[in-house]
């Protein structure tokens, strides 16, 4: 079983501050349902960072594709989560069809009512969600520095190792997030509920986290061998 790293410790401290938002300062239902389906956007962000850095550093020109795929992937699976969040939360998002009339009649209109629920998100939470975000991106910094540099996956894994690994993590959490969303609604947002949904996120980040630890030290062994 892989001992407890810095990185670990990191990432449930970032996870108890939605706790202690619920339980004190009375955090609701939306903010901390936005809070959990913005870290998918953060989550995505880190991995794009990693593929391309290892496109750089092996050299790699089928890299650059397979960093616009996941983009590309990525962001409309995140994109059309998000919508479909809102939705259900019955949370109003601001409309960008107009200002970018053009750019809605192609494939970027996702992207863009995606960045739309993002900006709303923010507009409507601030400041309070700025601490959950920063106390994430904390946490992916230190994964980022420990895990990837520090304890060489730079060095062993290749863009193509990377363009899934999100997603057993995200389908997890986009799926918990709308029955959470859907209950939440339905039972009128209890402080205890709330509080279950995220203890539950993480038990489920901590089983990852160490599920994926194990995975990488195969991935590392299987790219030595060959």
């Amino acid at each position: 079983m892989p001992s407890r790293s810095l990185s670990s410790y990191v990432l449930l401290a970032a996870n108890l501050v939605p706790l202690i938002g619920v339980i004190f300062y009375g955090w609701d239902t939306v903010l901390v349902l936005a809070l959990f389906w913005i870290e998918n956007l953060i989550i995505g962000l880190f991995n794009v960072l990693k593929m391309a850095v290892l496109t750089v550093y092996h050299k790699d020109g089928s890299g650059i594709f397979l960093c616009a795929f996941f983009v590309v992937h990525y962001g409309v699976f995140c994109s059309a989560h998000g919508l479909l969040l809102s939705d259900i939360l019955n949370f109003p998002v601001i409309d960008v069809s107009e200002g970018f009339a053009v750019y809605f009649k192609t494939f970027g209109s996702l992207f863009l009512s995606g960045a739309a629920v993002l900006a709303s998100f923010v507009q409507a939470f601030s400041p309070f969600i700025y601490l959950g975000i920063s106390a994430l991106f904390l946490s992916h910094i230190v994964s980022f520095i420990e895990n990837f540099i520090l304890r060489g996956e730079i060095f062993d894994l290749k863009a193509n190792n990377l363009i899934m690994r999100p997603y057993p993590q995200i389908f997890i959490m986009h799926v918990g997030l709308l029955l959470g969303a859907v209950a939440l609604q339905r039972l009128g947002s209890p402080v205890w509920l709330l509080a279950i949904i995220v203890v539950a996120k993480i038990v489920v980040d901590s089983m990852l986290f160490r599920k994926r630890r194990t995975t990488t030290k195969g991935m590392r062994v299987l790219a030595k061998d060959n």
